[in-house]
């Protein structure tokens, strides 16, 4: 079933939860299934090992970007991230410029977290 079929499929409270198969071309096509849990079984991504890159450092904005675009740009296969050859940070600002605000404000909330640690310390 595509994802387009389910326009508010992260907000439906019903019982029956969307399904989805991965690609015919995937490893695990005939054996698993992606299910969408309900609101009420939200859970909060804790990333393990370094942490998310600052976009205030110039020696690690191409890391920010392919960072911010690996979670919040959607993409089955490499190539839906970037173009071949394109620099992340140009593949970023194009995305910045289209993606929804929810998603500013959860890049500017990552952000932020990185300047009041900074306050924080001094």
């Amino acid at each position: 079933m595509p994802v387009a079929a389910h326009p508010d499929v992260l907000s439906c409270i019903s019982r029956k939860r969307p399904k989805f198969e991965f690609l015919p071309t995937h490893p695990q096509h005939t054996t698993h299934l992606l299910k969408v849990r309900s609101p009420q079984q939200r859970l909060v991504v804790v990333p393990v090992g370094a942490s998310i890159p600052r976009r205030d450092r110039p020696e690690v904005y191409e890391k920010y970007c392919r960072c911010m675009l690996l979670l919040f740009k959607p993409w089955r296969i490499p190539s839906d991230l970037r173009e071949p050859g394109e620099s992340w940070s140009n593949a970023f600002e194009i995305f910045q410029a289209a993606c929804p605000p929810e998603v500013c404000d959860l890049m500017n909330n990552m952000q932020l977290h990185h300047e009041c640690r900074d306050s924080r310390d001094d």
